[in-house]
């Protein structure tokens, strides 16, 4: 996740970007903490979108639980891959939609595809969020929300349920992602 975090402050630094809100879906998520940690200069605020809160994965791992963890990609990537969609699409997902995403997520050339697994579940949210002392804000799929992450989490990052879709929300549910995101940027309604 480092290296994806320095990426985005690298993109920063070359526009010339000194204040900005982070904005970063499901593993980008955790890309953005790591920017917002690096750069809390031009970072202001980090917005996630269902993501920071799947309890099998944060807090750190131990190694044989993260080795548990990969195996499946490691194994079989697009059967990993479908699984890991399937248990982030609630009740009711069109599964149009569902194959949709295996295909795509599964067509990560490789092995790009397996180290960006390696790098979540190796990532230290907890370190990460000690570093990065923006405010964080969640917005979670409501039937996904695990509230043992609130539980944890709730303290120092803000997770707001939400009612658009999949895991996948932002691209099921485009309009109303935007009017969710320029509240949160912007502290206005934009209903």
């Amino acid at each position: 996740m480092d290296e994806f975090g320095r990426d985005i402050v690298s993109v920063l630094e070359a526009e010339g970007i000194r204040d900005s809100v982070i904005v970063g879906h499901s593993l980008g998520g955790a890309a953005a903490v790591e920017a917002a940690a690096l750069s809390p200069d031009s970072v202001s605020r980090v917005v996630a979108l269902d993501a920071l809160h799947y309890m099998f994965l944060f807090p750190p791992l131990s190694n044989q639980q993260e080795e548990t963890a990969l195996a499946p990609f490691r194994n079989d990537f697009s059967s990993a891959v479908r699984g890991m969609v399937e248990a982030g699409s609630p009740a009711g997902t069109e599964e149009e939609l569902i194959e949709a995403y295996v295909e795509q997520m599964s067509s990560v050339r490789q092995p790009a595809g397996l180290k960006s697994m390696e790098g979540l579940v190796h990532w230290d949210m907890n370190s990460a969020l000690a570093r990065a002392n923006q405010p964080i804000t969640v917005f979670a799929v409501h039937s996904l929300l695990s509230p043992q992450a609130v539980e944890k989490y709730g303290d120092r990052i803000t997770f707001v349920p939400i009612e658009l879709g999949s895991h996948h929300f932002a691209r099921e549910a485009p309009e109303e992602t935007a009017q969710v995101l320029m509240s949160e940027i912007t502290g206005r309604d934009n209903t």
